[in-house]
């Protein structure tokens, strides 16, 4: 969208950037679920979902790091510290291990 002002174009529009889609089984988010309310002592009542953010749930990095692990064990991946860095959710984590079992 773009409106002008005295003359000068402003367009309020966002940037272009591609959004994929979720990619991850509901298998595979249930999985990592799994996984990081084990890593994190998470009592059976917690709800992990897709969404939730490894912060909110308490994760420090080094707990970030031993979720990380946990993944690569379950799924026989190996995850560069540079994808790993950008793992915020569940989701995030679960969409990349079915990249790079993809890959496999």
């Amino acid at each position: 969208m773009a409106s002008s002002i005295a003359g000068y174009s402003i367009s309020t529009a966002s940037p272009a950037r591609s959004v994929l889609p979720s990619q991850a089984k509901p298998e595979t988010v249930d999985k990592v679920c799994e996984i990081v309310k084990k890593q994190l002592a998470l009592s059976d009542d917690s709800t992990v979902t897709g969404s939730s953010k490894f912060a909110e749930l308490g994760a420090d990095s080094l707990d970030t790091v031993e979720i990380v692990m946990g993944l690569e064990e379950e799924f026989g991946i190996t995850v560069e510290e540079e994808s790993a860095q950008s793992i915020a959710t569940v989701q995030d984590a679960a969409d990349l291990i079915e990249k790079l079992v993809e890959k496999k």
